[in-house]
């Protein structure tokens, strides 16, 4: 008999609401076929319930006073970032070939990096530091531009958001950070273990013995796994 298998993730790299909104919808899967699949209602109780801690954590996480604070600063950080990338592109048609040059390298800098506003807070800050390095590596292109005013207002917004995520970080508490991550590996554990029992269902009775449920399912885990990939391919 062909061997059949659920689609996997490697949950432990999603961002927390992505990996709560993941799991969410794999509970509305398992509760629409629970009738189909008894065999894995031992497991529900931990999954339901460590998911009710992990939505708590998040939610006090979600209404940090900071976390508006955080939002608005990330505002400024892209505008300095795209009014950066765009001012070093306008000279790409200048009248003067050396400004035209100059532009055009380093327009291949940030070419590389990519629309780092995209990223979530520490890896654009990540990226910041490393593009603007990159850039200030070439001062004769950057003062042939005159993009030095607009790096500047651009390291500074990354100061002040990475100031304040520093500031939430401890205000938000230990405990609380603890909890998310504790509730995460209970969520994934109960994750894996109603997996693996639904995997071994499917090659005792095959693929179709709770109707539609391996075919909607490995789609909505598809989904995300692809989700999953191109933020890696972003990363990298």
């Amino acid at each position: 008999m062909e061997k059949y298998r659920l689609v996997r993730l490697q949950v432990g790299k999603l961002q927390n609401e992505t990996f709560f909104q993941f799991m969410s919808e794999n509970r509305r899967y398992y509760s629409r076929y629970s009738a189909e699949i008894p065999e894995i209602a031992e497991f529900m109780p931990e999954f339901n319930d460590s998911m009710t801690v992990l939505d708590a954590a998040l939610e006090y996480i979600r209404k940090s006073p900071d976390t508006n604070r955080i939002a608005l600063l990330d505002v400024e950080f892209d505008k300095t970032f795209s009014g950066m990338d765009a001012f070093a592109k306008s000279h790409l048609n200048h009248f003067d070939a050396d400004v035209r040059a100059a532009a055009e390298n380093l327009n291949v800098i940030f070419h590389h990096y990519g629309n780092i506003g995209r990223l979530p807070y520490r890896e654009e800050l990540a990226a910041s530091h490393n593009l603007v390095e990159k850039l200030q590596s070439r001062p004769a292109d950057v003062a042939t531009v005159k993009l030095t005013p607009w790096i500047e207002a651009h390291v500074a917004a990354a100061a002040a958001l990475a100031n304040l995520l520093d500031q939430r970080t401890e205000a938000s508490s230990q405990q609380c950070r603890v909890r998310v991550v504790d509730a995460r590996r209970r969520v994934e554990i109960a994750y894996q273990n109603i997996s693996n029992r639904i995997d071994a269902i499917i090659n005792l009775r095959g693929k179709g013995f709770a109707g539609n449920f391996y075919e909607e399912y490995n789609a909505h885990a598809t989904e995300y796994k692809n989700t999953l990939a191109r933020h890696k391919g972003r990363k990298q």
